[in-house]
């Protein structure tokens, strides 16, 4: 699983020769970290075109107005696909939300739900417990795999993700208008939470451990390099660009209240996802999920395997009311950081 955590809020193409410059070298990247798999150590990888993905149509009730939190999603959604074309062949896709239903790990369709009576999935039957989260996340994305590790081509495949959104403790906002005033809940922007959490629907990891549940003994960044924690990468900022560009990244677990500084992948962001599903290895597999009503196949694609070894990868994306005594260059009209964090 992968997690972003905050504390009191969360965490181009604008011509096509800056995104050139920006992923021609992708050996330049230094601070991408892709989620590998516990038994071989793999980097999870998709091996289809198409990511769909479906928001509940509760959406956020009171909090944002729909046609915002629609906005919000796909402005994050775009904010991918428009800067890793034509590097990549990922594509997420966006459709429109028809009915509430619970989401499953197993239906091949990315949901995107907003939990607001209490943060945790309900019990499935009669014999088994709700889910909850950690009540300091600001949202969960559950990335179902295969693992096979003695079948190289299954082992580490992407199969399923979904996205829970924290609305019981946290207020999901547009950060670029003006925030909400006697608002108990930390108010986290949406667009930004969404951008970072569709890193981890892609593969990626955080760009340093928040020294939060365990990792691979092999997690490493691109160059090898054991991921440092949150703690050591700020102290290396100060005289590693290296490190700074980890700290710049979306894929980075901590930010401010009502910051919406990352709701653009970085260059580095990019390149991670870039590495693992290159354009010149496009399978050309699109299948829409059958479980969404009124929808075709865009093409054919394969029947799940080997769903009997399917593993739930939870990344939570913890957001803990964390006071942490760091100086940001980046400002925010609310001060405080909160933290984004994944967990495997």
């Amino acid at each position: 699983m992968r997690a972003l955590l905050t504390s009191f809020g969360l965490r181009i193409l604008s011509a096509l020769c800056v995104l050139c410059a920006a992923i021609a070298i992708p050996t330049d990247a230094r601070s991408y970290v892709r989620t590998r798999t516990k038994a071989s150590c793999l980097p999870l990888r998709w091996a289809q075109t198409c990511i769909f993905l479906q928001p509940d149509a509760e959406l956020a009730r009171d909090d944002m107005a729909a046609d915002a939190v629609t906005a919000a999603i796909q402005g994050a959604i775009q904010s991918w696909n428009d800067r890793l074309d034509p590097s990549s062949f990922l594509r997420l896709y966006y459709l429109a939300p028809s009915e509430s239903r619970e989401v499953s790990q197993t239906d091949r369709l990315g949901s995107i739900k907003f939990r607001f009576d209490r943060w945790c999935r309900p019990a499935k039957d009669a014999n088994s417990s709700p889910i909850c989260f950690d009540p300091a996340a600001t949202a969960v994305t559950t990335v179902t795999f295969l693992n096979k590790p003695t079948e190289p081509d299954l082992d580490g495949q992407i199969v399923d993700t979904d996205i829970d959104l924290n609305a019981v403790g946290f207020r999901f906002v547009d950060g670029t208008q003006t925030l909400p005033s006697g608002e108990k809940r930390p108010v986290v922007d949406l667009w930004n939470v969404l951008t970072h959490e569709l890193g981890h629907v892609q593969g990626l990891d955080h760009t340093c451990n928040l020294d939060f549940g365990s990792q691979p003994a092999c997690m490493t960044d691109d160059k090898g390099d054991p991921v440092p924690s949150c703690t050591e990468l700020d102290t290396m900022r100060r005289t590693s660009q290296s490190a700074e560009t980890a700290f710049e990244a979306a894929m980075y677990p901590t930010s401010v209240a009502g910051d919406y500084s990352r709701r653009t992948p970085t260059s580095d962001d990019l390149a991670g996802v870039i590495v693992s599903h290159p354009a010149s290895s496009d399978p050309q597999s699109c299948k829409i999920p059958t479980v969404v009503s009124g929808c075709h196949a865009v093409s054919q694609g394969e029947t799940l395997r080997g769903s009997t070894h399917v593993w739930a990868l939870l990344g939570m994306l913890c957001l803990p009311i964390l006071f942490l005594a760091r100086q940001r260059r980046k400002t925010s009209r609310h001060p405080k950081p909160f933290c984004f964090r994944d967990t495997l």
